[in-house]
């Protein structure tokens, strides 16, 4: 017969935590060493992800403490001088866990916002709004539940609270569901870029490790109803928290995947059938005048007009005059106009004289520099 001690479930909670924190440590290292070294520049949900690793790892730290105290043991086995202190870890986790969900899906959505598609552009702003909403008020009624906010770990307080099994089951429902919005909405988007196969590949498999993460906060959310009613609550709350562990720490995975193109591009060009010589690669980051300028916004561009000619605007300095930039063909993600030339047609420019060259930093680019002036 099996003693209660043998079927405590601490050391699968410690061995699942440990693992997923190291595995988001070296994803996140691969993040920031693409970002910093290959491309040379940090974007918004760089900075959103980072929040969100912090947070994952804040959220396993507090696991491991609400181990020492009890969990993953069943109630009898536990010290019950040391339950007030598992309480308060329990309390404190579920607010790490609810804002680390915020910022991975921000974090995913900023990125959305830098594949170049207009629509999903304004879809990905929205649903940013919205998840920052839910994710700003679950860690508020969850830090607020009880009134005195100290009756949510020491429940003989006189007080009240909200009915924390609505909350939960609401949470975690309303959670699978904004999963579902955010890693399916560049669906569309993904089917329509022209972009070799084995990228377009790369695309799909992020999608599906988001979904995977919709998958363990669906398996986390059967956890619930016996977590909340079952005497031995110390034990049957294992289950959820180490699929919350998984749940967090894939999202971070999913959102980082793409931030490793780079370091392939640079290191293994011909994984992802490309070669480029340059040092950087450019930055994912819309912002900035390169980026802008050259099409650097996420290195996966949509589908263009063959026929298309795109206008740009030097930026004069000291040393430079004011010109023109034309590109054909296809180009990347900016905000120039953009002129249809239809076939057997012709597109007539007078009064220009031209002097040609060669950009000096993008091979791929010619420059057309004005060279009349007012006399």
């Amino acid at each position: 017969m099996v003693s209660s001690v043998e079927e405590s479930q601490a050391p699968v909670l410690v061995g699942i935590s440990i693992g997923f924190a190291i595995l988001t440590f070296l994803v996140i290292s691969l993040r920031l060493f693409a970002r910093i070294y290959v491309l040379g520049k940090m974007s918004v949900d760089d900075f959103l992800i980072i929040g969100a690793c912090l947070l994952a790892w804040a959220f396993i730290a507090v696991t491991m403490v609400c181990v020492k105290y009890g969990m993953g043991r069943h109630i009898d086995d536990v010290d019950q001088s040391k339950l007030m202190a598992y309480a308060f870890s329990v309390w404190l986790s579920s607010m790490f866990y609810l804002a680390c969900l915020g910022f991975v899906k921000t974090s995913v959505l900023w990125f959305y916002t830098r594949l170049g598609d207009r629509y999903l552009t304004r879809l990905s702003y929205t649903m940013f709004g919205v998840v920052t909403a839910q994710a700003t008020a679950n860690v508020l009624v969850a830090a607020f539940q009880c009134q005195p906010v100290s009756k949510a770990w020491a429940t003989t307080l006189p007080g009240h609270c909200v009915d924390i099994n609505v909350f939960y089951l609401c949470n975690a429902a309303l959670n699978i569901f904004t999963d579902v919005l955010t890693y399916t909405l560049p669906i569309k988007v993904i089917f329509n870029l022209q972009i070799p196969r084995k990228q377009k590949i790369a695309l799909v498999f992020t999608l599906s490790l988001g979904l995977f993460a919709c998958v363990s906060s669906i398996i986390r959310i059967t956890y619930i109803p016996a977590m909340l009613s079952s005497p031995d609550s110390t034990y049957v709350i294992s289950g959820a928290m180490y699929w919350s562990v998984i749940e967090t720490n894939v999202g971070i995975f999913a959102a980082s995947i793409p931030s490793f193109k780079a370091i392939a591009s640079r290191f293994l060009p011909r994984i992802i059938g490309e070669y480029s010589s340059q040092k950087k690669y450019g930055p994912w980051s819309d912002s900035g005048e390169q980026g802008r300028r050259y099409g650097y916004g996420s290195n996966f561009s949509k589908a263009r007009d063959p026929h298309a000619i795109t206008l740009g605007t030097m930026v004069a300095d000291d040393d430079h005059d004011y010109g023109a930039q034309v590109h054909t063909g296809y180009q990347g993600n900016s905000s120039e106009e953009r002129i249809i030339i239809p076939e057997g047609k012709i597109l007539a420019q007078t009064h220009i004289s031209t002097n040609v060259e060669v950009q000096r930093d993008y091979s791929d680019s010619l420059s057309f520099d004005h060279g009349r002036r007012q006399s």
